[in-house]
């Protein structure tokens, strides 16, 4: 599946970027070692905000069955069209803006999967809460990739890139997978997204 291939491209990629990178000076290495990452300055999964929307989904993030209960998608058209991106292709019996449901993703690309595909959606794999925040109205949004109201940023077990779970009126509506899940990219997510922190990071 499109999406999938893209996922895993990109992480292949950053892993390659990893190994390549020259080894940093033993005190800058002692340094680096000190500080905080995500994944040791996250909210433990059974916190909860108080919020009905955003706690339902938050009630399912453990149980793939649930996660795709709550999927809100989203209706475009399909097109006859080559080229990768875009709206999602025509299916051989479907004829060009043929209304379909969709439910999108975002990474280095967009896709959209497609309402009955998402039975092979796996779901994700996370290890902590880094914050919840409103949305803000600069975030990015389309019509095919609605923004949501809330943003639950979740940082990913090892090997796993953190999840941005956008959420509207209790509904999961996109999936963000952010691949630089650093402190320090996840604290940018916030200050560029967040309208209003609903459940800020643990204090460094």
């Amino acid at each position: 599946m499109k999406w999938t291939f893209q996922i895993t491209t990109a992480l292949l990629l950053i892993a390659g970027t990893t190994a390549c990178s020259p080894k940093m000076p033993a005190a800058q290495e002692s340094m680096s070692a000190l500080q905080p990452t995500a994944a040791e300055t996250v909210h433990p999964l059974t916190t909860r905000t108080g919020i009905q929307a955003i706690d339902r989904v938050l009630d399912a993030s453990g149980d793939v069955q649930k996660l795709r209960s709550l999927i809100q998608f989203t209706s475009t058209k399909c097109t006859k069209r080559d080229g990768l991106g875009g709206l999602p292709k025509c299916l051989p019996d479907e004829e060009d803006g043929t209304p379909v449901e969709v439910f999108p993703f975002l990474g280095p690309e967009g896709s959209l999967l497609r309402k009955e595909e998402i039975k092979n959606w796996p779901g994700f794999e996370v290890s902590g809460i880094f914050g919840i925040y409103e949305v803000s109205t600069s975030a990015f949004s389309d019509e095919n990739y609605p923004a949501g109201q809330y943003a639950i940023l979740f940082v990913g077990k090892e090997n796993q890139p953190a999840i941005s779970l956008r959420v509207r009126d209790g509904k999961i509506v996109r999936v963000d997978y952010v691949f630089d899940d650093s402190r320090e990219s996840l604290d940018a997510t916030l200050q560029r997204e967040a309208a209003k922190l609903i459940l800020g990071p643990v204090a460094r």
